[in-house]
């Protein structure tokens, strides 16, 4: 899909909208230059909730020199970039102007949980982060989806402080390197509850809830 092009974009969107077995789009953080906020990402996003699409971000793994070593562009890369889509979406009133947008972001929002107070005393101190939004960014941020891709019990709970728990998905990285070994025993293991993270996918995914009996793997 061309991402420097909204009518082509549009067009690619109907098609696959009408496709058997398409439920959504994988959108990266950043095209010519903006994120989800302004410019053509924020059009794709426009055109996408319009057409019931759910819509996955996940990065790019942008080269920056500091980066060049130790796989830091996956291993604060990734994150960074994460963290960055979800702010631009936070502070830009995406889900104000685009209240059926279902959008997911990966690797458990990045840094955005440990920073979202930050960003909410930014949003009240200050009017060029308060402009672009009516609502405070803690209370945006929990219409938004996340996966679970955290590696550690902790940064799960911190993401499940802040998330709502209708919004949070099971997330594997498969096939990647960088998957989570065992991701449902991960979730089981600290507290979540494999029923209502199917119904969590399901709706984000837009499909009709199954009937699963409670606390079932």
């Amino acid at each position: 899909m061309r991402l420097d092009d909204v009518a082509a974009a549009r067009r690619e969107l109907t098609r696959l909208a009408g496709a058997e077995g398409v439920a959504g789009i994988a959108v990266p953080p950043v095209a010519c230059g903006r994120s989800y906020d302004r410019g053509v990402l924020r059009e794709v996003l426009g055109v996408a909730a319009e057409l019931g699409l759910s819509v996955l971000m996940h990065p790019m793994q942008l080269p920056r020199p500091e980066w060049d070593h130790h796989y830091l562009v996956n291993l604060i890369g990734n994150p960074v970039e994460t963290t960055t889509a979800v702010a631009s979406v936070l502070l830009g009133g995406v889900l104000e102007d685009l209240p059926d947008l279902r959008i997911c972001f990966v690797h458990g929002g990045g840094c955005a949980p440990s920073l979202i107070g930050r960003w909410g005393h930014g949003w009240r101190s200050r009017d060029d982060v308060h402009r672009g939004s009516t609502r405070p960014p803690a209370e945006s941020f929990r219409l938004l989806y996340f996966d679970t891709i955290t590696h550690d019990p902790e940064v799960l709970k911190l993401l499940r402080a802040h998330a709502s728990p209708d919004r949070i998905l099971c997330g594997s990285d498969y096939p990647f390197d960088m998957a989570q070994p065992d991701p449902v025993g991960f979730l089981l293991d600290n507290g979540m509850d494999a029923a209502a993270l199917e119904a969590n996918g399901r709706r984000f995914l837009g499909m009709r809830t199954a009937n699963v009996p409670r606390g079932s793997a």
